[in-house]
């Protein structure tokens, strides 16, 4: 399933799951709705915890690059929203299924974390990895287009960059990396000696596709076989009932 086209279901999905709450929203964007109230856009018993948690609540406060005077976890589409209604679920390390799944031992999740990847000329950058737990760096993808792209020179300012990646395998297009999301956070992953993991939708072949694409280019083959893809469809087997209906009946998740 293309981007556009799980954006538009989802949008649909969304809009039904509000009209059934009388919950309010503006719908007058084409390819996803914004939940008038933050809370709305969440499981409500992960929205409780996660207001109990100053630095979970510091992550609501993003800006939606597009929509003026809105956050950016108010939007249907939001990937952070998503993934913090289940990562912030109060029962989610008391499900084994769950923690088995990831191959740990309990799940202490920390959103945004600044890996502050070190540079050539002694600087560091700025990437922040969508969530962190135990010895797993994660970036999560629900309708984003793709993991962006950057030039060339950009790339290679990174500290060890050659000695990770087989550089001339990595994919190219008009100067620019491809997959540079997934560059840099794997760079981090083994900076901070982290695992890293894809979450995001079977119905994405796309970014599955995209994603191996990059773990292929690194050359330790130990490392390698640390990467991997978790759908959502993963979690939503392994989750508690409330919810598994919050992922099906607002996601199509099943």
């Amino acid at each position: 399933m293309k981007s556009l086209e799980l954006k538009k279901r989802i949008r649909n999905l969304s809009e039904l799951y509000a009209a059934k709450r009388n919950i309010e929203i503006n719908n007058s964007y084409e390819t996803a709705i914004i939940f008038l109230n933050i809370r709305d856009n969440f499981l409500s018993e992960s929205f409780e915890k996660i207001e109990q948690n100053t630095l979970w609540k510091q992550r609501l406060t993003k800006r939606h690059p597009n929509v003026k005077d809105t956050y950016e976890v108010q939007s249907s589409n939001s990937s952070d929203a998503l993934l913090m209604s289940i990562f912030c679920h109060p029962k989610i390390s008391s499900w084994k299924s769950i923690l088995n799944l990831f191959n740990i031992s309990q799940l202490n999740p920390e959103f945004g974390f600044k890996a502050e990847l070190p540079k050539l000329n002694g600087s560091k950058d700025r990437t922040e990895i969508d969530i962190a737990f135990e010895d797993i760096f994660a970036e999560a993808k629900l309708t984003e287009d793709d993991f962006t792209e950057k030039e060339i020179g950009a790339v290679h300012e990174y500290q060890g960059i050659s000695d990770f990646f087989d550089m001339d395998s990595l994919p190219v297009r008009d100067g620019k990396y491809l997959n540079y999301q997934i560059i840099r956070n794997l760079l981090a992953a083994r900076h901070w000696k982290k695992r890293h993991f894809l979450l995001c939708d079977k119905r994405r072949s796309d970014l599955v596709r995209s994603y191996y694409e990059t773990v292929s280019c690194v050359i330790d083959n130990n490392y390698r076989n640390k990467c991997r893809v978790v759908f959502w469809q993963e979690i939503y087997r392994s989750a508690g009932d409330s919810l598994k209906q919050f992922l099906y009946e607002k996601y199509g998740i099943s």
